[in-house]
């Protein structure tokens, strides 16, 4: 049944895009991503109060409202935070919900600040981990896996792929945490971006403040040009 959904729910993304980049230019394709962390440090925030929320409803809204495809990568603790959000998105046909490790930490040293993973039963661990919590959320096994940081090497891949999981790695920076700026984030993708590529943007919140403003601005440019916002 979701799949169904899904299928007619892309078939029209695709009909609008294909209208909006005019009669006979074929559309080109860019996929948009949505990484949501969240530390046990950020979890802490959150549950004192300090914090509302690490992401932005009206991301979501957005994304609904323009039917725009896109893939959201989770951390296990971001989805037990937020348990029908996650559930949600996953029976939206709009919606991939993929697998952004357990706690937000990297599988590399000297990664962003981040805490590392240091061995391999950590990383095993921490991937089975998230894993599964997006599997009860949603019902279903996820597919698709991306590193925190994305800091990574091929061996990692190699447990990743273990654990039934393919990576997915953006092209296209969007530069959107901590960043205030929304016309930098549009200038910066509307130049990275090329037929194939995929953007990653993060939920939005306190750590990615713009990103709303952002899309707002991005999603008609980048039809306006001819691309098909489409499904991982």
């Amino acid at each position: 049944m979701i799949r169904t959904a899904r299928a007619a729910v892309l078939a029209m993304v695709a009909a609008g895009a294909a209208a909006a980049a005019g009669a006979g230019a074929p559309p080109r394709t860019l996929y948009l991503t949505f990484d949501a962390d969240m530390t046990p440090g950020m979890l802490k925030r959150q549950q004192s109060g300090a914090v509302a929320s690490w992401y932005d409803p009206a991301i979501v809204d957005f994304l609904r409202e323009n039917r725009v495809p896109a893939a959201i990568f989770v951390t296990g603790l971001f989805a037990e935070a937020n348990p029908e959000l996650v559930s949600g998105l996953a029976r939206d046909p709009l919606f991939v919900v993929g697998v952004h490790g357990y706690r937000h930490a990297a599988f590399t040293p000297h990664c962003y600040g981040l805490a590392a993973l240091r061995t391999d039963t950590e990383k095993r661990a921490d991937i089975a981990r998230a894993r599964d919590v997006v599997a009860r959320l949603t019902g279903q096994p996820p597919r698709l896996f991306r590193y925190p940081g994305l800091c990574h090497d091929r061996h990692d891949d190699e447990l990743v792929k273990e654990a039934g999981l393919t990576v997915d790695t953006p092209t296209i920076i969007s530069g959107d945490p901590f960043n205030r700026d929304a016309d930098a984030i549009v200038r910066q993708v509307l130049k990275r971006a090329a037929p194939g590529g995929t953007v990653v943007f993060h939920l939005g919140g306190p750590n990615a403040p713009s990103t709303l403003t952002a899309l707002r601005k991005l999603v008609p440019e980048l039809r306006k040009r001819g691309y098909e916002l489409a499904m991982k």
